[in-house]
This record gives structure tokens, sequence and C-alpha cells, in this order.
């Protein structure tokens, strides 16, 4: 099975809500290289392993207390 690519617009207002999260994801994917956050546009991008799931990561970035405003699995939009 192929790696599956999860994105969601999450708002950060600085530099500790991107560490934050950043954190979050790499304690699920182990790699720093799986992620990549961009503050300025308030995206999260992640490519996980398959048995890593898109609810997983939405929950791990909810849990820091961060608004998700929308989210995509596989370029597929999913509920948030």
């Amino acid at each position: 099975m192929s790696d599956h690519q999860y994105k969601f617009h999450v708002q950060m207002g600085c530099g500790g809500c991107s560490r934050a999260i950043k954190k979050a994801v790499e304690a699920l994917t182990g790699e720093d290289e799986n992620s990549s956050i961009c503050r300025k546009e308030q995206t999260v991008f992640v490519v996980a392993e398959p048995s890593l799931s898109y609810e997983a990561v939405l929950e791990a970035i909810k849990a820091k207390g961060k608004d998700v405003r929308s989210g995509e699995a596989n370029g597929v939009g999913q509920s948030v």
C-alpha cells in the first residue's frame, strides 16, 4: 500500500502554535521529513504510512487546542 497524504487548514497565530503542531504530528509519524507546516498559509501537510489514519492526525492537532478549519485525505475533502 502507498502512503497517505493529509492536508489541514489550521489557525496558527505564532511560532509556538506551529511548533506544537509539529511535535504532535512527529509523535505520530516519527519523522521530521514526513510533515510540513506553513504558518503563513495556515496549512499542515502530512505524509503518513497506511496504518496512520486521517482521524488520528486530526485529533492530535485538535488536542493541541488548534482550530482545524478543513482537511483532506489524498486530495478528498474530509470532515473536521
